[in-house]
């Protein structure tokens, strides 16, 4: 039963994710609607990474924070430093997980030779 439910979602993903960036591509949003440097969706897209990241960094840093000053205020209760322990170890995965997710938007367009195009600058 799942076998005939993965090829048509396989269908489905590449109609919503594959297709509308090709229509996109076709589109000179410079020249047509004046957005200045950008003339596509997927430039567009590629200008938000980076703060993306810059964001998604400071939200992992803030919460490994507050997991440390939990520790330190816990008083040695076992449940507040469980909860802290887990909060550390989620951000530590969280950080792990950015830095995994960048570096593969820095090296894919190389590994499928993609040639000069780069998702991060």
């Amino acid at each position: 039963m799942k076998r005939f439910l993965i090829a048509p979602s396989l269908i489905i993903i590449h109609y919503l994710l594959v297709a509308p960036s090709t229509a996109f591509a076709q589109v000179d949003l410079n020249k047509n609607y004046g957005y200045g440097y950008i003339s596509n969706v997927g430039e567009g897209f590629s200008h938000l990474v980076i703060p993306g990241f810059a964001i998604a960094g400071t939200g992992v840093s803030i919460y490994f924070l507050v997991g440390a000053f939990k520790i330190l205020t816990s008083g040695g209760e076992k449940e507040a430093l469980s909860s802290a322990r887990n909060m550390i170890t989620h951000a530590i995965i969280g950080f792990i997980l950015l830095m995994l997710m960048f570096l593969v938007l820095k090296f894919l367009p190389g590994f499928f030779g993609l040639g000069d195009y780069k998702i991060i600058g």
